[in-house]
């Protein structure tokens, strides 16, 4: 299929509009519209909301999301996955000539729909995931907007077994050659340079474009203890070096490492310690004759 993209004033796209037969709504998932575009400098989208799902996969370049209070910033393999009656703005990042923003994107809705978008790991709060644009994918996808641009809209059985193999290979994790080469060093740096700013497990799989228990099972393997386990170490030990400053407050301590009150904090420094703060901190300033008694 090849057809001339057209421009809309801060983008080249080609735009194709689907309406389902009555035998396809019978289904749980069934496709709305889908295309494909060549960014300008000005292209923005939004403020707005939409009534279905529709992904979003960064084919080159990048693009900015602001939805639900957070903005993030995705590029090549990236997707992204605005979800109904959500307000969403989106445009591109460091517009670059030789390798434009370049999006393709898939409109679905269907009573399967929220189920299956949360099947993947996507919420309202997490539309996102990295590194999930693979060749097969990308394939898929234009075979998608091929059968929609075809059918003869009587119940395309073909089409809709499409749509379902699109979740099974965005519920995959990494291929295991790129996960045995980079996935572990990856979470590492990320967690150790991120830890303090209230990172979950999830937060770190989403980075790594891993299912979490995927993530979890494989990383303890590796590591010896849970992602989980691991970013409290981090936060522990690093707790401990600020409690030798007589200049921070446990409170401000806390807040520090990304906890949001002091009782977390202090239990999970309990945990970590077997004491609490204070005392880890007031121990630290005993004299040794009284440490000794």
């Amino acid at each position: 299929m090849k057809k001339l993209m057209k421009d809309l004033g801060h983008e080249y796209a080609d735009i194709l509009f689907y309406t389902p037969s009555e035998f396809e709504k019978l289904g749980g998932l069934w496709p709305l519209r889908t295309g494909h575009n060549v960014a300008k400098a000005n292209y923005s989208v939004g403020p707005r909301v939409i009534e279905c799902y529709s992904f979003h996969f960064v084919l080159s370049g990048a693009v900015t999301l602001s939805t639900m209070g957070e903005t993030v910033t995705l590029t090549k393999d990236s997707m992204f996955c605005l979800f109904p009656d959500v307000k969403h703005s989106y445009w591109v990042s460091q517009y670059d000539a030789d390798e434009p923003l370049r999006l393709r994107w898939l409109a679905f809705t269907g009573p399967q729909a929220e189920l299956l978008v949360s099947r993947i790991g996507l919420t309202e709060r997490r539309p996102y995931m990295r590194n999930k644009l693979t060749a097969e994918l990308s394939g898929l996808l234009q075979g998608c907007m091929q059968r929609m641009d075809n059918s003869q809209n009587e119940g395309d059985l073909q089409l809709q077994s499409m749509l379902y193999r699109l979740f099974e290979l965005l519920s995959r994790p990494l291929p295991h050659a790129a996960e045995d080469k980079d996935w572990l060093r990856a979470c590492l740096r990320h967690m150790e340079t991120h830890y303090a700013e209230g990172i979950t497990v999830a937060d770190v799989a989403q980075f790594a474009g891993m299912n979490r228990s995927h993530l979890s099972s494989r990383f303890k393997d590796s590591v010896g203890m849970s992602p989980r386990d691991y970013l409290i170490k981090l936060r522990m030990e690093r707790a401990g070096e600020m409690l030798r400053s007589r200049t921070l407050s446990v409170t401000e301590i806390s807040h520090s490492l990304g906890y949001t009150d002091l009782y977390t904090f202090s239990r999970a420094f309990g945990t970590f310690y077997g004491m609490s703060p204070s005392k880890y901190r007031a121990r630290l300033f005993l004299p040794n004759e009284m440490l000794n008694e």
